[in-house]
């Protein structure tokens, strides 16, 4: 209610507004005076441009590298730190402070650390942790959900309020931050996704049936084009080069 409205009823005898609830006083302040504390403090916007890496250390010590197109708003408050993963994928190599939790989140759902050392992946609806180093809670989005803590060498993702079985992935292989992609069974769709923060020129699919046939490799990721090329000559689709970028379709 407007406070001029609110100061107008009271003084022509109007029962006041009580805004207290029956809990002790103070212990609404204690709830949410964290996330408010957090809120207030005014993010630092972290981005890369299609085709560019960026490694940052933030004021904890904690270690960043954002893979191409991508964006972070990072809040680290005296309580907790927390990211926010607007689009794209981002190594963390986190400082250990017990006292401040770290989270990145977004809106599949959310992962939550101490101190270790993870992937995060946003892309096709969903959000993919491969955990590095020490032990990441996977929530995903929703009032109530299940979630999975996952160690070192283990991989799980997050999609429409549910969490993926937890699989194993070789930590020795090579990954984004060396210009690989390795993957057993991917969409087109979601390789297009990743070959875009690579590539300095778009590439999108016309055909949403190619966009959902999976493939599977060791891919190069420097030369994004170049493996669109060649897959549509393995897999038997046309790359048509517009004014917009390339075109992929049956």
């Amino acid at each position: 209610m407007d406070p001029v409205v609110v100061g107008r009823l009271a003084r022509q005898g109007a029962d006041p507004i009580d805004r207290r609830s029956d809990n002790p006083p103070g212990s609404a302040v204690f709830a949410i005076w964290p996330q408010a504390q957090l809120m207030t403090v005014k993010p630092l916007v972290l981005q890369t441009a299609p085709g560019q890496q960026r490694v940052a250390t933030l004021s904890d010590g904690t270690s960043v590298t954002l893979d191409g197109a991508t964006r972070l708003e990072v809040r680290l408050g005296t309580q907790r730190r927390q990211v926010e993963l607007v689009r794209g994928e981002a190594f963390f190599d986190v400082a250990h402070d017990t006292a401040r939790p770290f989270t990145v989140k977004a809106p599949e759902g959310s992962a939550r650390v101490l101190g270790t050392a993870f992937d995060l992946e946003r892309a096709d609806g969903r959000l993919e942790l491969s955990v590095r180093r020490g032990r990441v809670r996977l929530a995903p989005s929703g009032l109530i959900h299940p979630t999975a803590d996952l160690t070192m060498g283990q991989r799980a993702f997050a999609k429409e309020g549910r969490l993926s079985a937890v699989r194993a992935f070789d930590l020795d292989a090579d990954d984004w931050r060396s210009g690989w992609l390795e993957t057993d069974g991917v969409t087109m769709a979601r390789l297009v996704e990743r070959l875009n923060r690579a590539s300095p020129t778009p590439i999108t699919i016309a055909d949403p049936a190619l966009g959902r046939q999976r493939v599977a490799g060791r891919f190069r990721l420097d030369e994004p084009q170049a493996l669109v090329r060649n897959l549509a000559l393995v897999h038997g689709f046309a790359v048509r080069e517009t004014p917009s970028g390339l075109v992929l379709s049956r």
